[in-house]
C-alpha cells in the first residue's frame, strides 16, 4: 500500500530505533494504514535512520493499531509548506 499523490496531508512518525519502525511497518501494513519508509527528515533527529509517513486522515487508525501493540512513536511531526515541521501528538 502506497501514500497517494506528494501533496496529500501526512504524517512522519519517528520511532526509537529500526526494529520498532519495522514493527510499527508491518502492523501498520496489516491494519490496512498506507504508508512509505523514509529517511528521517534533517530538520528531526533520531538515533534511527528511518521513519514511517502515513496520510493525515489515517492518524486515529494508526495511533489505535500502535498503541495496541505498544508501539508507540517518540515523536509525531506534520510537514509545513516552508520546509520544516510541527510537532503534534500522534
Amino acid at each position: 500500500m502506497e501514500l497517494g499523490r506528494a501533496t496529500d496531508p501526512v504524517l512522519i512518525l519517528i520511532f526509537r530505533d529500526t526494529h520498532q519502525v519495522l514493527s510499527a511497518e508491518k502492523r501498520l501494513k496489516g491494519g490496512g494504514v498506507p504508508l512509505r519508509l523514509i529517511p528521517v527528515p534533517r530538520h528531526l533527529t533520531s538515533d534511527c535512520g528511518l521513519a514511517i509517513r502515513i496520510p493525515l486522515d489515517r492518524r486515529d487508525r494508526a495511533r489505535e493499531i500502535l498503541s495496541g501493540a505498544r508501539l508507540a512513536p517518540l515523536s509525531a511531526h506534520l510537514p509545513r509548506e516552508d520546509g520544516e515541521y510541527d510537532a503534534v501528538s500522534l
